[in-house]
Order: structure tokens, then sequence, then C-alpha cells
């Protein structure tokens, strides 16, 4: 049952399995993102349903802000392009990762929580956002070298699937939040050398399971966050799978190719 509506009012939230700071990170809302609130803990953690993948788990109360069912059914029309854009007030910056959503923008300025700041960075208007493969490398590219982070979704910290989730989310796809889910969206591709850029390369482990994804920017190149190398990297890809340019080794192998534009 839903209790309330919310947006997240920081720079990047963590959503976690248990309501406490130690327990695992699941993954992260960021600015603008908007989520119902399901339970409360105490009015310290909240139990909240992600509305842009469903994702579920819990976060700090003081980290949303709560909005009317009106308010909260408005989408936002703009979103952070760039991973340089901030919220300037009076005498402090806010950071908003790539991907934010410019809720409450009026001639420039959003109000977070009370206090009202300037928007300065590269927006897109979501309504105009292309999805083609030329967007997807682009979009990609700006989180080359981010650092891996289990549950990540900025540049500060990203995982596989949070690296091809926010590089569809700025191109207005919504896709799964984890790899498994996301190798259940799209059609398959038949051969590698038959794929185009911004296609999906999922990766199996010995039980067959998926656990790993990464963005095809060609029939021999990927994009991927990936645990090995600490960070997002590109790779080569052959029909067996990953060959990590900095270890020199296979490193992951590829199960199949699926095409989610």
């Amino acid at each position: 049952m839903v209790l309330t509506y919310s947006f997240c009012n920081v720079s990047v939230m963590p959503l976690r399995s248990e309501p406490s700071h130690g327990a695992e990170q699941m993954s992260q809302l960021l600015f603008g993102e908007r989520a119902t609130v399901l339970e409360v803990n105490n009015k310290d953690w909240a139990r909240i349903a992600c509305e842009w993948d469903g994702y579920e788990g819990w976060c700090r109360f003081s980290q949303l802000a709560v909005v009317t069912a009106k308010e909260y059914r408005k989408t936002a029309k703009y979103f952070s392009t760039g991973n340089a854009g901030k919220l300037v007030f009076e005498n402090s910056e806010m950071w908003l990762p790539a991907g934010s959503e410019l809720v409450r923008l009026k001639k420039g300025f959003i109000t977070p929580v009370n206090k009202a700041g300037k928007f300065k960075g590269k927006k897109g208007v979501v309504k105009n956002v292309s999805l083609n493969g030329a967007a997807v490398k682009d979009a990609a590219m700006q989180y080359l070298h981010a650092p891996y982070q289990w549950g990540g979704r900025s540049i500060a910290g990203i995982d596989c699937s949070g690296l091809t989730q926010m590089v569809f989310k700025l191109c207005n796809k919504s896709i799964p939040r984890d790899a498994s889910q996301q190798a259940n969206e799209g059609t398959l591709v038949d051969f590698l050398q038959h794929a185009n850029c911004g296609d999906l390369a999922f990766f199996d482990n010995a039980e067959g399971k998926i656990v790993h994804v990464a963005i095809l920017l060609d029939g021999q190149t990927v994009i991927h966050a990936t645990e090995t190398a600490g960070r997002v990297v590109l790779d080569h890809i052959d029909p067996a799978g990953i060959i990590s340019n900095t270890l020199k080794k296979r490193t992951h192998n590829l199960r199949f190719v699926k095409r989610i534009m």
C-alpha cells in the first residue's frame, strides 16, 4: 500500500536491502527521481518503490521530498545530461549527476526542499531525446573511467547494469535495474558480427546465471563497468566473451546479445 509520494532530494541516495547503513546497497536514486513510500520505520527509514524501474528497497526518509499525488504524476520535462550539473545556492552548491530529473524547475530555479537553487549545467528535453546507436555511445562514453561500485548509478560509482540502465535513461528508454532482468528485454541478435552499436551483450557464470552486461560499440568493442578492472573500461569482445585490455586475459563468457532499441 502506498503511504505517500516522493522524489529524491539529494544528489545520490543509496537504496539498501535493509533499514541500516550497514546493509547492502542494492541501487541508488538520483536527484528528482520519483518513488512511492510503502513503509516508514520510526520515521528514519522508508521502504520505497522506484518509479523508473520498480525497484524496492530502504532509504533514509530525510533524503526524500514528500509531494502530493498530483505533483508526483507530473513527469519532469528536463533532465541533467552532463556530469557537471549543479544547483547553486546563496552560499553553497549541490551536484546533480547525469540522469537527475529537474523537477520543480521554474525560471532556471529548482527547490529541492525549502531553498531554491539555480540550475547550472547541460539539460535535455525529455521528449526530444533520441534512441539510436550514436546517442547510446555518446551517453556511455560520459562514464568512461568512472569507478566500479556495487549498486551505483552515477559517475561517482557505478556497476555493470547501472551503467546500461543510466545510458538508456539518457536516451529516454527505461530498462530494468539488474543484468538478469535486462537479459529478458529486446530481441536476440543471432551472431556477434551482426551486432549494432548500442546492443547489449550478456555474460554468464559457470552455473549459467547471467551475471554481467556490457554495451557493444561495434562487433569487437564493448564499454562496461567491471569489478576486475575496478572502473568503466573499453575492452575487446569475440564470440567467446570479453578479453580485458588491461589484464590481457579473458574475464567474461558471452551468453548472448540483445537488441533493446
